[in-house]
């Protein structure tokens, strides 16, 4: 039937722009409906506003990163699926101290953050961080091999 008048009169008729279940939409866009601290990024349908009159965007990272991104609560990031923490978990075989590298020639060497250590807790100095250890440890180093691997 080309003038549609069966399926017009369906409870929940096709649309030429379906939404998703729930009210969701594919788009994020910000929350101006809240104070910019509180706020975070929305993809509920339908939206508050006319398409065009306010920026969307692919993602809610996407969104977040570009519209709140000096956001001191960290709300708008505290809302994602998976949120970044104050304390991230470190990636298999490395550590939060950074010790100078021993086993190789001083001119060569570097600064390690590699687990498990290669000695003994308290025997050799460990730094908070590459720069403070390669300052301390190789700082007349003509080669510059620590500082290259900043």
């Amino acid at each position: 039937q080309s003038s549609g008048k069966c399926l017009s009169e369906l409870a929940s008729p096709p649309t030429t722009s379906p939404t998703m279940a729930g009210g969701v939409g594919t788009e994020w866009y910000p929350d101006y409906s809240s104070a910019w601290s509180d706020a975070g990024c929305l993809n509920t349908l339908p939206k508050p506003f006319n398409d065009g009159d306010r920026p969307v965007y692919a993602t809610q990272l996407e969104c977040c990163k570009a519209a709140y991104g000096g956001q001191a609560s960290g709300k708008c990031l505290s809302e994602l699926a998976s949120p970044p923490t104050t304390s991230p978990t470190m990636a298999g075989g490395v550590g939060l101290l950074w010790y100078p590298d021993y086993e190789t020639a001083w001119s060569d060497a570097g600064c390690k953050n590699e687990l498990p250590l290669p000695f003994a807790e308290n025997s050799r100095p460990t730094y908070d961080s590459h720069l403070e250890c390669c300052k301390a440890a190789y700082g007349g180093q003509s080669s510059g091999k620590c500082l290259s691997e900043l």
